[in-house]
């Protein structure tokens, strides 16, 4: 029974951190953000390092959310956008103690220890004013995605973009 509640405790520990991500943004407020019509991405968006799906995804995802704030995807755009990814391999140790004392008897204490890894990306895009050459807006989102793939993967990076440009300024 106390193994299965440790099971348990872990699995919950474990999984409720498999697309748990925080995200923040910057920009500069003397930018006329309804000025500009279009947008497009760097070439240096291609060598993000990541496998080609989860960069077509994350363009996708990136388009949508220009697209809904009037910009047009165009190959002469007002602004650029850029792509950077890194990643940290993060590990958890939990030592849990049980055993002791109770009303009716005496017993050893017991201590299970348990270790897990995972990855902890982040993920920033900068949009950059062309004309100026200056950057307009920076966003950020670090955490943990899970590493399933189809639909429920492209659902995740959606919503790590869509909460990413919640703080856009338009």
């Amino acid at each position: 029974m106390k193994h299965l509640i440790l099971t348990i405790l872990s699995a919950l520990v474990l999984f409720s951190g498999c697309v748990s991500f925080s995200t923040t943004a910057d920009w500069d407020p003397s930018a006329d953000f309804r000025g500009f019509k279009s947008f497009n991405f760097s070439q240096s968006f291609d060598e993000i390092k990541l496998i080609d799906l989860d960069k077509r995804r994350i363009k996708s995802a990136v388009t949508a959310e220009m697209e809904k704030r009037g910009y047009q995807l165009s190959d002469t755009p007002d602004l650029l956008i850029n792509g950077y990814v890194t990643s940290k391999e993060k590990v958890v140790v939990t030592n849990t103690h049980y055993g002791g004392m109770s009303p009716y008897m005496w017993g050893p204490w017991y201590t299970s220890t348990d270790v897990n890894s995972y990855i902890e990306g982040t993920l920033l895009l900068s949009i950059i004013d062309i004309k100026q050459k200056k950057l307009i807006w920076e966003g950020k989102a670090e955490g943990i995605t899970n590493s399933t793939g189809g639909d429920k993967r492209t659902r995740e990076i959606n919503e790590i973009i869509n909460s990413m440009y919640r703080k856009y300024p338009i």
